[in-house]
């Protein structure tokens, strides 16, 4: 598989190619993984039928060869099995509508973990949920960790939030446009500053029917002091957001889209940034922490 995305975006730091530098590696990569997270490695053992003492290495061969692709931290330290969508004050809300037959997109899907959590744990119909990712080798990836090419019908597609709509690579995502009810975006909108990160989620907008109680909700790095902050990667920077913060970056939205959204948003300190504290990246800025949030069209 090609490691090279011409024409593709992509997150600011990876300025268009699949990053695999040593940089990346040592910040974002977790060399002795011994235990998985009971949620996930549950989901592999009763979904996928693998059996427990052949799960981990599973997961790790496959976290190998997505970390040549692109070295997100997500994958090298292995959070991907992490399901974050029923840990934020959001998921209420969103169960109710997929209950009542929304549809679900999930930006940024990488394997589509998200998406099997829902169909697996939730009983919620495939035919209602959609995956979208960059990285069109992530979503076959998900079908040999799930192993079920032959059952999940989930619609998956590629496309860059940050393409021209004339590309090629746009093409998949249009599909989409005005026909979700609910866009989930977790730790993608970090991946930029603060005026690419407006300019995605316009995008991501255009994806939400043009009505009321559309929503939009995910989580990213934040901070107590919300300001753009080097990459670990030393390539480019990103954004953080406070409170504060995201209620301007939402209004701002808005102005932009000829809408109205009612942002509720949060920090938190989870594990994965406590473990990632004594990384030079992380030390450069003290209020590193994750922020929820969920913007509802008005």
């Amino acid at each position: 598989m090609s490691t090279e995305r011409k024409g593709y975006h992509g997150p600011t730091i990876f300025q268009g190619h699949c990053q695999t530098n040593p940089s990346a590696k040592v910040a974002w990569y977790t060399e002795n993984i011994t235990s998985l997270p009971a949620t996930g490695r549950k989901l592999l053992e009763d979904y996928s039928g693998i059996l427990p003492e052949h799960v981990l290495p599973h997961v790790l061969a496959l976290r190998d060869e997505a970390f040549a692709i692109w070295s997100y931290a997500c994958i090298g330290q292995v959070r991907f099995l992490d399901y974050t969508l029923p840990h934020h004050p959001y998921y209420a809300p969103t169960l109710a509508r997929l209950r009542s037959g929304a549809r679900f997109l999930d930006a940024g899907c990488c394997f589509g973990q998200e998406l099997r959590f829902l169909a697996h744990n939730e009983q919620i119909p495939a035919e209602q949920l959609y995956g979208l990712d960059l990285e069109p080798g992530f979503m076959e990836m998900g079908y040999t960790l799930f192993r079920d090419k032959d059952r999940f019908d989930a619609h998956m597609l590629s496309g860059d939030l940050m393409a021209d709509p004339a590309a090629p690579e746009a093409q998949e995502l249009a599909e989409l446009d005005a026909g979700m009810d609910v866009v989930y975006v977790a730790s993608v909108l970090h991946c930029w500053a603060w005026d690419d990160m407006i300019r995605a989620t316009k995008r991501l907008v255009s994806l939400t029917r043009a009505v009321p109680g559309s929503m939009i909700i995910g989580n990213q790095m934040g901070s107590l002091n919300a300001g753009e902050y080097p990459m670990p990667t030393g390539k480019g920077c990103n954004y953080r957001h406070d409170v504060a913060s995201m209620e301007r970056f939402w209004k701002q939205v808005g102005e932009e889209t000829g809408s109205r959204w009612e942002v509720e948003s949060g920090l938190f300190y989870p594990a994965a940034v406590k473990e990632n504290s004594e990384h030079s990246w992380a030390k450069a800025d003290p209020g590193l922490r994750m922020i929820w949030f969920m913007a509802t069209r008005a």
